[in-house]
């Protein structure tokens, strides 16, 4: 691809794929593909670190000589067959709830699982992706599909709203219980929903999901700013200029106003939007805006997701400042720690520029 290739326009991207090829790609991508145990290094100062990574490894290890109990035919006393368990010796271990802030490495652990993970089938996906997946082929279909996998990963476990507490509540009851659960999280099991929605009407639904995991609490500080690496980039050169001399590497480089990439992301299904990242390294967003719904900032929220997880460089151009893109009606809404992860991964990935 010569550079003059290397330029795509996102309103003629293909969003053209099947459910199959989404579930393909569910998977630890650029910034956390190669992840492993041995280049996770837990800070010294919190052992719960060294614990969590320590009991990851060990999980795994069970799993390898785990196989889910036969179904063999023998009879009751009246001469009917009936179906029992044998027992192979070898117990499933324990689902895991990891809880813990920002930036203590979480989703490099849970990387690591997928990609140290070598027997049988596995996925890896963000909370907000397996939401998504609810809404689009049903909690059945979801339950059929991922009671398949031997180990499924969930990044970011939260929940918004009364309607996605039922759903997990019967997600956990009914999925194969020889899937291996692992999840990430900042806000423990018995906390989930809190500030959000009426919780006390919703104890039992919250304690099948506290009771499908055994909970570790992990401790540490925000690695960005331990390593000062949290810091706005803005740029004071011309935005038209930096675009120009953008030269793409490994894929494309893509310029679209906000205007017409709310159009892309509103007529568009979130769980397809891993396309863009996967055809571009590099997008300019001209004009970006406060956002007047939540609708349309979850949606950004979830192209950040994905651009977050492929490394993509963003390069914005707006008139206001970072922190008034969600006004404070949608910071204060049951959404608030989706939108301040958001401006945190914005903060950290993109190039600001003045108009």
């Amino acid at each position: 691809m010569t550079n003059a290739e290397k330029y795509i326009d996102l309103s003629g991207i293909s969003f053209d794929i099947s459910v199959e090829q989404c579930f393909e790609n569910l998977r630890p991508h650029p910034k956390f593909s190669r992840c492993t145990f041995e280049n996770y290094i837990p800070d010294e100062n919190y052992p719960t670190q060294s614990q969590i990574k320590s009991l990851l490894q060990n999980t795994l290890e069970q799993m390898k000589t785990y196989s889910p109990a036969q179904q063999t035919q023998g009879k009751s006393l009246f001469g009917f067959l009936k179906s029992k368990k044998t027992s192979n010796g070898s117990e499933k271990p324990n689902n895991i709830y990891i809880d813990g802030s920002y930036g203590i490495g979480k989703t490099h652990l849970l990387s690591s699982c997928y990609n140290t993970c070598e027997r049988g089938s596995k996925a890896f996906m963000s909370f907000g992706e397996m939401n998504y997946y609810f809404h689009y082929l049903g909690v059945e279909k979801c339950i059929e599909h991922f009671s398949d996998l031997s180990l499924l990963l969930i990044d970011e476990f939260e929940l918004d709203d009364p309607a996605m507490t039922h759903i997990m509540a019967k997600f956990f009851r009914e999925i194969n219980k020889n899937t291996l659960i692992i999840t990430t999280s900042n806000t423990l099991p018995n906390e989930l929903g809190k500030l959000r929605f009426q919780t006390d009407n919703f104890t039992k639904q919250l304690g099948d999901i506290a009771g499908s995991f055994e909970t570790i609490i992990v401790e540490g500080e925000d690695y960005r700013k331990r390593n000062k690496i949290w810091m706005k980039n803005v740029s004071e050169d011309s935005f038209l200029d930096a675009f120009a001399m953008y030269t793409a590497e490994s894929k494309a480089k893509s310029k679209i106003t906000f205007e017409n990439l709310i159009k892309i992301l509103e007529s568009t299904h979130p769980f397809k939007y891993f396309v863009i990242p996967e055809a571009v390294e590099a997008i300019f967003i001209d004009g970006l805006m406060p956002f007047p719904n939540l609708n349309n900032a979850l949606r950004f929220n979830q192209l950040i997701d994905h651009c977050y997880y492929y490394n993509t460089k963003l390069f914005i151009r707006s008139p206001h400042q970072l922190s008034d893109i969600f006004p404070p009606e949608l910071i204060e809404s049951s959404f608030q720690k989706k939108l301040l992860r958001c401006l945190s991964r914005l903060d950290e990935l993109a190039v600001f520029f003045k108009i």
